[in-house]
């Protein structure tokens, strides 16, 4: 999956109004997302995003409502389908968070499966079983600021050979359909077999 981070985007598009407003120590994000991916390859994610008092009071003039940053980040995100997508504002803790499902985040490859948590630089920060933690650091205004972004994805608990390799995560699942396949080539079998009988002739 080839996902953009709220918080890049956000100050994409609200550069006009925040730029050479607010202080160079104040150039600074914290995200935090988690990403939960189900059998069937779809991302279940949660994402929070912390700013400094002033930064956060700029992205509230510029985005009065958060239906407004649900319309610009979807509108921006064509290529990819998203499920029951609600963003909120916490002026308490200066955050927004956002929660969605993207369907089909994960790709089926054949031999394993393929999972890219967003565009940028990544690091792998550690794997441990079925999830993999990974760090974004990235400049923004022009290398005055930073974002900081820890990317926990969990994995599906059967996931085995979990790797990290070209800021993509692979994984191999059993093949839990092996079963059916099973039953399905036993029952071709008997069917042949059926056929094979109906058109011998007797013996008498």
């Amino acid at each position: 999956m080839r996902k953009v981070a709220f918080a890049i985007l956000f100050f994409l598009l609200a550069l006009p109004f925040v730029a050479g407003e607010i202080k160079i120590e104040e150039y600074k994000i914290d995200g935090m997302m988690k990403v939960s991916i189900d059998d069937s390859g779809n991302a279940h994610v949660t994402e929070t995003w912390k700013f400094t008092p002033n930064l956060y009071l700029q992205m509230k003039q510029a985005y009065p409502t958060t239906y407004m940053l649900k319309r610009e980040f979807e509108n921006k995100r064509a290529d990819v389908e998203y499920k029951d997508m609600k963003i909120e504002w916490d002026d308490s803790n200066n955050q927004i968070k956002a929660t969605y499902t993207v369907l089909g985040a994960a790709v089926n490859k054949g031999s394993h499966w393929e999972y890219k948590p967003e565009e940028g630089d990544l690091t792998l920060s550690s794997t441990n079983g079925n999830v993999v933690v990974l760090t974004a650091v990235q400049p923004i205004f022009g290398g005055e600021g930073r974002l900081v972004e820890t990317i926990t994805v969990e994995l599906p608990k059967d996931s085995k050979n979990v790797r990290f390799e070209d800021g993509v995560i692979k994984y191999e699942l059993s093949e839990k359909s092996s079963g059916g396949k099973t039953v399905y080539l036993i029952l071709a079998a008997v069917s042949l077999v059926g056929l094979v009988a109906v058109n011998l002739p007797l013996r008498r």
